[in-house]
């Protein structure tokens, strides 16, 4: 036996406890697999409760990621594979205190190359509002069973909720394992607040729109492995639920991964119930692109031309300042939901459809754990696209719509006949009357209804990177249908009067 064929055969004969340390490792470190399947393959392997279409795919094979069940069970159906070998490496992290010293000459925050600590991110959050608390306040939305918070910053030029001003809704790292979003929302906060009242276009901003920033979506994904690393960080919640996949979906309804809801999930729709989410994005990583509804319907959004030009502009602005080949997947840097792959019970599509906002969801790198030497590049290629696209909430249509008689706020819905489609529509806030609508250039005949109301039909040219403000007054319909009972009051009266005349006539000349 020749030397050749001996080492084949040794190799042969190891290759299955090879491939069991391997996927082993991956487990402890990530508690995850990723694989490669061929299109062909992957309708069976979709099937497996536990395994996901990762949002790092694109070309002629499938990417999907697996829990470590999830993957025994796909592995005994003996389906040809390729495993992504990740190999572990160590994050650098900070405490507050070492963060502290980084910022002692200057009150803003240097641009952070490193991922704080869990407890140096709360700190750092608190901070913010302590520091600039006329313009910052921090929100717990929900306090997880571990302990762990989801946090929101609210950063606004004013509190008191009487200017007409959209919300915008900012969040990152749903999938614990995706980072790069995580410092850069750190990021984007400290330098809105930094720079309020010395940078005009910032100071617009802040002024003119309620902006909210959710900065760790999933902290107890991130910091699987406790809270002084990200090392072993993974995409799943401690119940190893992909958060992404387990909103309610406008296609096939609730709990569309067949999961309870997760504390998480909760928390974020118990959030968009108690504000008005107009416009927002969910930052996730894997690949490099800005993906706009739908992700559950193949039909396009009835605001697929808006939706379209906002993902261009992004997608022009960050590769106009990175590296060639940045931010270039699919169509040049962005895409439809649907076109790269159907999703069920993604946060993108509840938001747009069942709460009537305008989310996308962003892609920021091929590299899911970012180094952290690569976070303030990755800043200066995101900075002016991701402050350019907040500013898409400054423009559109707005205004009030009030009753007619006492002025008092009402909901009403804002649509377009004959253009609208799946919950495209915008409806005004109940408690102030406002209402939002972005869209695209043009001429468009805007239908204001509420129940128990004469509904108005008016005519609104939109101009593109404009605001127009439309107030609309709406009358009761009991107005009219008071006047008519009265009328019909009067005709009976009326009558009653000739009968009774008739009758005396009839009694005096004994007819």
């Amino acid at each position: 036996m020749t030397l050749r064929v001996f080492l084949i055969g040794l190799f042969i004969f190891l290759l299955p406890q090879l491939h069991g340390q391997e996927v082993k490792e991956l487990l402890h470190n990530y508690a995850a697999v990723e694989f490669l399947v061929s299109k062909e393959s992957f309708a069976k392997v979709r099937a497996i409760e536990g395994i996901y279409i990762d949002h790092g795919t694109h070309g002629d094979s499938i990417k999907m990621i697996a829990t470590g069940e999830a993957y025994a069970n796909f592995e005994d159906m003996g389906i040809s594979h390729q495993i992504i070998e990740t190999p572990f490496k160590k994050l650098r992290l900070m405490t507050y205190d070492e963060i502290l010293k980084l910022k002692a000459n200057s009150n803003c925050l240097p641009v952070m190359d490193y991922y704080p600590s869990y407890e140096a991110y709360e700190e750092l959050m608190y901070s913010f509002q302590e520091n600039y608390p006329q313009i910052c306040k921090v929100i717990n939305i929900g306090t997880l069973s571990s302990g762990r918070k989801i946090l929101v910053a609210q950063i606004s030029g004013e509190f008191n909720g009487e200017m007409l001003k959209p919300n915008f809704f900012y969040t990152a790292t749903m999938h614990g394992d995706e980072l790069l979003g995580y410092p850069l929302m750190i990021q984007l906060i400290d330098h809105l607040l930094c720079n309020y009242g010395m940078d005009s276009e910032l100071t617009e901003l802040v002024d003119g729109i309620n902006i909210f920033i959710n900065p760790l979506a999933n902290p107890n994904g991130t910091y699987r492995g406790g809270n002084d690393t990200v090392d072993r960080s993974m995409r799943w919640n401690d119940n190893f639920v992909d958060l992404n996949r387990n909103f309610p979906d406008p296609d096939v309804g609730d709990n569309p991964d067949g999961r309870d809801y997760q504390e998480e999930t909760l928390i974020f729709m118990n959030f968009a119930d108690s504000i008005d989410i107009h416009m927002s994005s969910n930052l996730h990583g894997g690949v490099e692109v800005l993906n706009y509804p739908w992700d559950t319907y193949e039909e396009r959004h009835a605001d697929d031309d808006w939706f379209v030009r906002i993902s261009r502009d992004y997608a022009d602005s960050v590769q106009y300042y990175s590296f060639p080949g940045y931010f270039t997947d699919f169509n040049n840097g962005i895409t439809n939901g649907y076109d790269w792959t159907e999703i069920k019970g993604g946060r993108q599509d509840y938001h747009t459809y069942f709460k009537r906002a305008r989310e996308t969801t962003l892609e920021l790198s091929d590299e899911k754990r970012m180094d952290p030497d690569s976070i303030p590049a990755y800043w200066d290629y995101n900075r002016g696209a991701l402050l350019n696209y907040l500013g898409e909430a400054l423009f559109g249509l707005r205004g009030r719509v009030v009753d007619c008689e006492t002025g008092v706020p009402l909901k009403a819905e804002v649509s377009i006949e004959g253009f609208d489609k799946l919950n495209s529509s915008v409806f005004s806030n109940e408690k102030n009357g406002f209402y939002f609508r972005f869209i695209d250039d043009g001429s468009y005949d805007f239908n204001f209804t509420a129940p128990d109301y004469e509904s108005q039909t008016h005519t609104i040219d939109v101009v593109d990177k404009s605001t127009i403000k439309f107030d609309v007054q709406l009358c009761p319909e009991v107005m009219s249908s008071v006047g008519d009972k009265a009328s019909e009051q009067l005709q009976l009266l009326v009558f009653a009067e000739y009968l009774e005349i008739s009758y005396r006539i009839i009694l005096r000349f004994q007819i």
